[in-house]
Formats: C-alpha cells, structure tokens, sequence
C-alpha cells in the first residue's frame, strides 16, 4: 500500500473509375474502419499514380471473375455521415452501389495487389486497432501484444481481411444463401460499429480512439489514438526521441471494485506521431495505483489530523514540522504507521488492502490532453531585471558572495539569508505571472480541451507471469523481498520505511536493465530484447550507489575497465546483499 506523505493534499485524380466505385461501395464496416480504410485507398491511388512498380488497378480489376450483380437503391448504413477522422474532412454521399461477393473481393484484391506489389506502401497504412504493433520497438515496454491484448476497436486491416473471406465465401453459394450471409454480416458489422463507436468520441474536432487493453499483475496498458481535424500542435521530443503528451491531471478513473474515482497523477502516454493529426501512444497504469483506497486514506487524515489538533498541534501553521510533530507526540521519529502507539488512529482501520480482481470495469473521464512546447516556443517570461536587482542588493547588503562556486564555502546563517533571498524573489515572480507557478502552463505547453469518458471490460491475463521470492535484505528485513516477470516487464518488491537503499537488477549479460521511460517507478524495468534467462539483483547503500557506483558503470571508459572489473564484479564488493534469479527454466 502507498503511503501518502503530505497532508490533505488530453485528389489526386481518380485512377479509374473501378477504383473510384470501389472507394463508394456500401461496406457494411464499422465507422473508425471506414474511416481507416478511405484514408488507406486515397493514399494508395496517390503513390501508385507516382509509381511504375504498381500496375494499373483498372488491369487489376479486369481480371477479376466477372459476375451478374444486382444494385441496391437503399443508402449506406455502414457508415454515420459523421466527420471522418482521417485526412478527408468528409464524405460525398454513397452513390447507389453493389452489394455483391464482386465489390467485396474487388476491394480486397486492389488492397492486397498494391501492398504485396510494393511493402513500403503497407507501412503508411494507417491503423485505426493495434497500436502496440503500430508504435513497435518504440514502446518502452516493447513486446508482442497481440498474444495478450483485447482489442477494443478493429482495425482496417482485419476488417478489410474479414470482409474479403466472408464474400470469397459467399460468392459460392446461391442466392439464398448470400442473402442469409449479407444479413448475418450485416448485423455483425452493426455490433462491431456499436463496439467502435463506444471506444471512440470527439469533441471539439479532437477524436480519442481506444485500441487494445491489456491488465497483468503488475500494470494494467491502454492504447490509443487522438486525432485532431487540424495539425497536431508542435511538441517537445524527449531524450528518446518521443513527444512530451499527458493526460490532465483532471483526469480521472473509476474502477467497480473500489468506492470513488482516481485521478490519473502523471499520465504521461508512451507513443509516437503517425502522421501530421495522428498521435498513437499508451497509457501505463501501475497496479499499486489501481489500489489506492483514496476513500479510506482521506478518512483517515481527517481523524489523525482531529487527533493533532487535541495535541495542540495546527498541521497547517506555518512553522509545522515533523521533528515538532514527533517531539509533541513523544516519538523518536513521526511516522503514521506508529500513531497508535502514542494513542492515535491505526490506517488499518480506515484504509482497506484492495487487489484488483481478475475481471473488473473501469469508467474514464479523460479532460483535456496535454504536451509540453518546444522550447523555441516557450514564452515563459524570465525573471524581471529589477527582481534580479534587488535579489544581488541584499546579498551585497549581507556580504554574501551570488557567485554559486562559493556557496559551499558559506556559513549556515549565510545559506539561511540567501534561501530567504532567493525565495522572496520567486514568491514576487509568482505573484506577477501567477499562471508560471503550474508545471504545464499557457506557457509551455499547449492543451487539447475536452472530456472523452469511456467504459471498458478488462479481463487480466496472468499468462507468463512468474513470481519469485529472492529476499535480498539487510539484518533487519529490509530490501528486495520478490520479483515478478510478466511478458513485458520485471517488478521488484521492495520494503524500505527509511529509503536507505537502491536495488539494481543487471540481465544475463551484467547489463543494467533497462526502466519503461513511463513507468516512475525505480523498481520495474523493461525486459524488451534483453536475456532475462538469469537476472542479477543488488542491494546497495542508496547514497553510495548515487554517489560512487553507478558512474562506474557509465563512465565514457567503462569498456576498458570491464576488462579487469565488470560492474558486477563491482556490486558483488560493495552491495549490501545480492542474488542471482534463473528464468530460463520457467518457459
């Protein structure tokens, strides 16, 4: 269970006319497939017009068995009339069209003929389902999804695939059975329409589409993609190469086996540009999150706070302190687990120890999508000249040097005085630019506005999930007491109330393994294309590890002193305690 420390605290020209019917039929797809699907021919018209490798689609069609067909006079009901979400801002009206096994095969076999005659074009196809497969070996957490994931949206290519068999089939059978067969898929296509249409809302020219969700011991995934009618505004590229983009603290989450709503604290979304309106990313929950009974925690303050405040203690007074609060209670050091003792509140009685069952529902309000600018367009206005002034007039005053290389050498009261200083200044930079004090800001990010609310079915899949028990602690019990493998990612459990460690896990190689880039936690790593058949785990003295061993390993040199003493050799001298975990023979 978490424990809370502080208190109370989002056209070309046709090719041919063969083409150009086929772009019309009357798919009985669902819309966001529809949509995918317009896209992926309108692009596939404009590069095979530019290339010589692609043969005419008109030829193509030609060859086709030529069959009678009968026209329909009735509309499309495959698709809303809606906005698309692609490129295409809308579409015509539906010309009176074929419903036959012919439109149907026509479709998928100009698709198949353009991509198998040129792959490069299959890769530019935009995918409305499987995310995990489009973002690739860009996800932190990387790995083969489909095995695991439940789509939530098809995709265009399954949806043209499915289409394509069923009227293969179709095509020989009487016209009886057709009939039987175009009602049954019609009527399926209106489930998997309802479905899409259930995983994907727009508001303000802005479409979020849930793809795929996947729940295992350890996190639970969300893919998605958020469409915008116009350009996708400009934003920051991380170190690894990905846009800064998160979900607003507003946010929130609500899961049936637990009384309240969550708010989604550091959605940071894992993800990757598609194209110029198309941002693909995944949301990464860790499950210590999904069991935060916030109900029972703010519970719980308000009685230790009512209990503070018979002890003559304002937690809100500006000279509050935990040593204060300890000395007051009669406490070596404050903790909350250790109030009963000196007569106060038990958590236990307040907060509940909740799991997260194997099949649940989760209602999500995401409001508002947020990126960080780049920093060519960060307006965030500097700290005025005369704030500066008067900041370097009351060190001089003092005789304090503003030079930082002397500020070690400066006298407790002096570091006093300069603190002061330099927070007076900030407190006045504040209260000019109030808007400046927020991490994301009109400043230095830019904000999708809106409220997407969805509700999603999740069933956990604990399929090659291992959990291991290595306690590698200290005389007292503390330190990594298990770990746990799910196909993507490896989870240490730790136990440490006085933060006086840092775990290190090193793959078959002695490499570092590495962390998700999402995940904020300095204790789940990412296996990605590591050898994991055996893992190695330290314990180290958290200050010596930050201060000393680490560099060790990514000193610019470290090749060169590998050759005499590894990074493992290393931890196996200096760590508190370690161990070493096989895999290999749990597959």
């Amino acid at each position: 269970m978490a424990k809370k420390l502080d208190f109370d605290k989002e056209k070309n020209n046709r090719n041919d006319n063969a083409i150009e019917e086929i772009m019309q039929a009357d798919f009985p797809l669902p819309k966001q497939a529809e949509d995918a699907k317009n896209e992926a021919f309108a692009r596939i018209r404009e590069m095979a017009a530019a290339s010589e490798n692609v043969e005419n689609a008109e030829n193509i069609v030609q060859r086709l068995p030529e069959k009678s067909t009968e026209k329909s006079t009735e509309k499309s009901t495959g698709s809303s009339g809606k906005k698309s979400t692609g490129t295409v801002k809308s579409h015509k009206k539906f010309k009176t069209v074929y419903k036959t096994a012919l439109g149907l095969t026509a479709a998928a076999a100009v698709f198949s003929a353009v991509c198998i005659t040129n792959p490069a074009f299959a890769e530019n196809i935009p995918m409305v389902g499987n995310v995990f497969k489009q973002l690739g070996n860009s996800l932190g957490f990387y790995g083969d999804y489909s095995k695991y994931a439940k789509q939530l949206t098809a995709s265009a290519e399954d949806t043209l695939s499915a289409d394509a068999d069923g009227s293969q089939e179709g095509s020989s059978n009487s016209q009886n059975a057709q009939s039987e067969d175009q009602n049954t898929t019609e009527n399926n296509n209106a489930d998997k329409t309802k479905d899409n249409e259930s995983y994907s809302k727009t508001v303000d020219g802005t479409t979020v589409t849930l793809s795929e969700v996947y729940c295992n011991e350890m996190a639970l995934y969300l893919s998605m993609t958020i469409h915008t009618e116009d350009k996708f505004p400009d934003t920051f590229i991380t170190s690894d190469g990905k846009p800064n983009i998160m979900l607003s603290e507003n946010s929130t989450v609500k899961y049936d086996y637990m009384d309240g709503k969550s708010n989604l604290f550091n959605a940071y979304l894992d993800g990757k540009m598609l194209d110029d309106n198309t941002y693909a990313g995944v949301l990464r929950i860790p499950v210590e999150d999904m069991t935060v009974d916030d109900a029972g925690w703010t519970k719980f303050y308000e009685v230790r706070n009512a209990f503070f405040k018979e002890k003559g203690i304002d937690v809100d007074s500006e000279d509050f302190s935990f040593d204060k609060l300890a000395q007051t209670l009669g406490m070596d050091e404050y903790s909350d687990e250790n109030l009963p003792q000196v007569g106060g509140p038990a958590i236990s009685d307040y907060v509940k120890d909740i799991k997260v069952p194997d099949r649940f529902a989760m209602e999500l309000d995401l409001k508002d999508i947020v990126g960080t600018l780049p920093d060519d367009q960060d307006t965030t206005p500097d700290i005025p000249q005369d704030l500066r002034d008067e900041y370097n007039q009351k060190m001089a005053e003092h005789g304090i040097s503003t030079d930082d290389a002397d500020y070690e050498s400066l006298t407790e009261e002096q570091k006093d005085l300069e603190h002061q200083f330099f927070t007076e200044m900030w407190n006045e930079y504040f209260e000019r630019y109030p808007e400046a004090i927020e991490g994301n800001n009109r400043y230095n990010s830019w904000t999708l506005k809106g409220d997407w609310k969805f509700n999603v079915d999740v069933e956990k899949n604990t399929s090659d999930t291992v959990k291991k028990d290595v306690n590698v602690v200290d005389e007292n019990g503390d330190g990594v007491l298990s770990i746990t493998k799910t196909p993507f990612e490896i989870t240490m459990k730790m136990q440490d109330p006085e933060a006086k460690y840092f775990a290190v896990m090193l793959d078959a190689n002695g490499d570092i393994m590495p962390y998700g880039g999402v995940s904020n936690s300095n204790n789940t790593y990412a296996i990605q294309d590591r050898d994991i058949s055996t893992v190695y785990i330290y314990l180290c003295d958290y200050y010596e590890y930050m201060d000393e061993l680490k560099g060790y390993y990514w000193s610019d040199d470290y090749e060169e002193k590998a050759k005499t003493r590894t990074f493992k050799q290393l931890l196996d001298e200096r760590a508190v305690a370690g161990t070493e975990v096989h895999f290999d023979t749990d597959k």
